[in-house]
């Protein structure tokens, strides 16, 4: 019987593992990124951010189920995440024009603001990239606010989102000079480049 329990453990153990590696839309050497989907570019992260590692998984949003290769980098408590993500329906609604335009070094963006509240506590409970965070001794403090840089794919398939993020006192109470100290340090922070084809 113990036997028998082992096998189905195994088995089970092997099929997560393959499919979490079905897919994998980051190259991630030292602070520098490579995604290989449809979005292609070159992510250098400066130090002193260090390295949290790579999550790959699945994730539904808005109706949609999304491949998605996460890779993120910490410095104190301040975080960057970057998303390499991947329509499975392929229904092609990726489109960030409606957003705000921004750039980093000279590459054109969607610009998207998010704040979690002290509320968000329970939700984040059962995020996988969360977890994940936290498990690399991240220690997520909320209010907490992330600037996310958005780029899609032409067909409208794939994305890559860049996001900073950083404790807040209060989501309702974010001051014009916090921004702006926060867009300056993604200036310093990130650079950005598009892969030829």
């Amino acid at each position: 019987m113990l036997l028998r329990q082992l096998m189905v453990v195994a088995a089970l153990l092997v099929a997560n593992q393959s499919d979490a590696e079905e897919f994998d839309y980051v190259d991630r050497f030292s602070n520098t990124v490579t995604t290989t989907h449809e979005v292609a570019y070159t992510i250098k992260i400066s130090e002193p951010f260090q390295s949290l590692g790579e999550l790959h998984h699945r994730q539904e949003s808005n109706g949609h189920m999304f491949r998605v290769s996460f890779a993120a980098f910490a410095n104190g408590s301040d975080i960057i995440l970057i998303h390499a993500e991947t329509l499975e329906d392929a229904s092609g609604m990726l489109n960030y024009h409606h957003l705000p335009a921004g750039e980093i070094n000279g590459v054109t963006v969607g610009l998207r603001e998010q704040c979690l509240p002290m509320e968000a506590e329970a939700s984040l409970a059962g995020n996988r990239e969360a977890l994940f965070v936290k498990d690399q001794g991240f220690k997520l403090q909320l209010p907490f606010l992330l600037m996310q840089h958005l780029i899609a794919s032409e067909n409208g398939n794939a994305e890559l989102v860049l996001s900073y993020g950083r404790h807040v006192e209060n989501c309702a109470e974010i001051s014009t000079a916090f921004r702006s100290e926060i867009q300056a340090r993604i200036a310093r922070a990130i650079e950005l480049e598009p892969i030829p084809d």
